[in-house]
């Protein structure tokens, strides 16, 4: 992920609209672009949709623990909470935050490492337990032919806002071909299954689907997705961060400077989304955004980013 911030530093200090980072944080030094890479693949120069209202700041984070978030999702046990996570290099821990982004306390992920945690995506499971799972997919080196997706029964902030989870189940995956870097990760909410997006420097990236029902005996193989959808996914850059709606009829996936969101039409089965033709969201420019998610009732998008102070930015759902 550091070694993709060569893009993000080039819109993120000369685009309009970041005078609220500016007043904070020094600008770091641009990389130059590959020189065949086109603004428009950032969606500098695409339209975008008036489904949601402009994004306004609901909160800051500032704690020194959490420099590296990369995963966000909202609770399930505290109205108004969300979970967030650090990326490679930290602790297997999950954090709670209240609405404004201030740290209410931290969890230990019993049986978890923290080789490259990149995202992260909450459900109901079938026997009403609130679920996370914690995409180990980090892979900018290259060099990881496996990795690791956990999951673990949400802590109750109810009764307690710091202590140790309850032992993570831990699932091997591999790619079919290759070994990509991935940092957006969501469920069909209705079955918990997860998905992956992958990230690249410039098109094409790809999505795709874990096994169902999920195996811990072996190491799974991914089911790279297709459909008009899953192609238009395939066509953004530096993918960071996805989530889907708690009722699965939308499915966001963000970069550092745009957002594509799938609808799936009333009664249709959640992979319908991947034969919609996405819209594209206007997000806020943030200093290192890597972190998108709906609100438990799904009626705005919540993004926050690495680095602090690290906005909590919120887009209210306006449009069907």
């Amino acid at each position: 992920m550091k070694s993709c911030f060569l893009v993000l530093l080039l819109a993120a200090w000369f685009a309009a609209g970041c005078d609220h980072l500016k007043a904070h944080t020094e600008a770091p030094p641009v990389a130059e672009p590959a020189a065949d890479f086109k603004p428009d693949i950032l969606g500098a120069e695409q339209q975008t949709s008036d489904l949601y209202a402009e994004a306004k700041m609901i909160g800051t984070i500032t704690d020194g623990e959490l420099a590296e978030i990369s995963g966000l999702a909202p609770s399930r046990t505290m109205r108004g909470a969300w979970w967030v996570h650090n990326d490679s290099g930290n602790e297997a821990k999950l954090y709670a935050l209240n609405a404004q982004g201030k740290k209410l306390g931290e969890f230990t992920v019993a049986d978890a490492t923290n080789d490259d945690w990149e995202d992260m995506a909450s459900y109901q499971g079938k026997d009403g337990k609130p679920m996370l799972y914690l995409a180990d997919s980090g892979n900018n080196g290259g060099e990881r032919t496996e990795l690791t997706l956990y999951r673990v029964v949400e802590p109750n902030l109810a009764k307690s806002t710091s202590g140790v989870t309850a032992a993570a189940e831990k699932f091997k995956f591999r790619y079919p071909a290759g070994k990509p870097d991935a940092e957006a990760l969501f469920t069909d909410p209705a079955t918990g299954r997860p998905y992956l997006v992958t990230k690249t420097t410039k098109p094409p990236c790809a999505v795709y689907r874990f096994p169902w029902p999920l195996r811990a005996d072996q190491t799974m193989t991914l089911e790279k997705v297709s459909g008009r959808g899953a192609e238009a996914l395939s066509q953004l850059a530096l993918v960071t961060g996805a989530a889907a709606s708690p009722d699965g009829s939308r499915v966001v996936v963000r970069t550092y400077f745009t957002a594509l969101e799938l609808v799936r039409a009333k009664g249709k089965p959640f992979e319908s989304l991947f034969a919609a033709q996405p819209e594209r969201l206007k997000i806020p420019l943030e200093r290192q955004g890597e972190a998108i998610t709906y609100t438990v009732d799904g009626k705005a998008l919540v993004t926050t980013s690495e680095k602090i102070p690290a906005p909590l930015f919120q887009l209210v759902r306006t449009g069907k």
